[in-house]
């Protein structure tokens, strides 16, 4: 990992509680992660979808915060931060530290760290696994 981007990172941390890491592919996926909230032994977090980065950044943000509070993770289901609509959370598996949050392994010179799944629902309060849900996010 550059030693600029660890610098930049680790003084997001120090001043949020965590960073946001944006991925952008090559084929217009993008998701968000976060990085940080393993050094006090929670999950990081990670939003997949073609989300608003500021909208994406807010959310994690809130929901880092929330979790840091309180000292531990969400338990998986719907989880009410006091938005408008509730986040459900599951807990992620499988390949998602190679997949989806590598950054945070690099910082954290490990892949010994869980990650949870942060979704939002459709215009119809529906979430992905739900039947008829109109976007289904990928499952990690």
């Amino acid at each position: 990992m550059n030693p600029a981007m660890k610098r930049v990172m680790r003084n997001n941390i120090l001043m949020a509680g965590q960073h946001i890491q944006a991925v952008f592919g090559d084929k217009g996926e993008r998701f968000f992660y976060t990085i940080g909230n393993a050094e006090l032994g929670l999950p990081e977090l990670l939003l997949i979808g073609n989300f608003p980065d500021q909208f994406a950044a807010q959310a994690l943000n809130e929901i880092g915060q929330y979790m840091r509070g309180r000292g531990k993770p969400p338990a998986e289901g719907l989880l009410d931060i006091g938005w408008t609509m509730p986040f459900k959370v599951r807990n992620a598996g499988g390949n998602v530290r190679t997949e989806f949050t590598a950054q945070a392994g690099e910082y954290l010179g490990h892949e010994r760290y869980a990650v949870v799944q942060v979704m939002i629902c459709d215009r119809d309060g529906r979430y992905p696994g739900d039947p008829g849900c109109q976007f289904e996010v990928p499952r990690p």
